[in-house]
């Protein structure tokens, strides 16, 4: 047996309990005094092989210059495909000491206005709210709308690109209809 290559594993492994991310692939052959005794040989271990289901046989032609790289006359001889099987130890949770606890939160709408120099509204800016997964486009006027974000806890980062420049904005006060977010590109520059 010689370990030929790293592969990976085969599509009917994917299925099993412990799934195997990796196979080993060896290269079998036999030798013996007498040629007939090597073909018995051969043939014992791939007979023994067909009723494993965790291995792969695979019989295929090797080129002549593979066994001259080993410096050997070509003889008969099969690949095995092993499963390489991990054991992952999922980390063990800390137990509750205590009931659970929901507090609700109210939610809020966040608005406001992108920017650009002389204080003239951009359009077309793209404004996230990275944490929460939520994205938004300002209009022809400049201005952006989430419907809904929670009021608590305070401290949310909001990112806006415009014309291939970004800016972070962290959100500390809660906004209301009378007083918009305003962020403000003091110039669209390459940095």
């Amino acid at each position: 047996m010689y370990l030929f290559a790293l592969v990976p594993p085969s599509t009917a492994w994917m299925n099993r309990a412990s799934a195997t991310q990796i196979a080993l692939r060896y290269l079998v052959t036999t030798w013996a005094d007498e040629e007939e005794e090597a073909h018995r040989l051969l043939g014992h271990l791939i007979m023994a092989l067909l009723g494993k289901h965790e291995y792969e046989l695979e019989l295929t032609d090797l080129p002549a210059s593979l066994w001259t790289a080993f410096g050997l006359v070509p003889r008969p001889a099969f690949m095995l495909r092993v499963p390489l099987y991990f054991e992952h130890s999922a980390p063990t949770p800390p137990l509750v000491r205590g009931p659970l606890v929901v507090r609700g939160a109210p939610a809020v709408s966040l608005h406001g206005t992108v920017l650009g120099p002389g204080k003239v509204p951009v359009a077309g800016a793209r404004v996230e709210l990275p944490a929460l997964q939520l994205i938004a486009h300002t209009n022809t006027r400049g201005r952006f709308h989430f419907s809904t974000v929670p009021s608590e806890p305070r401290g949310i980062q909001l990112l806006v690109k415009a014309r291939g420049c970004t800016q972070t904005a962290l959100i500390e006060e809660p906004i209301s209809d009378n007083n918009p977010l305003e962020i403000c590109f003091d110039s669209f520059d390459a940095r």
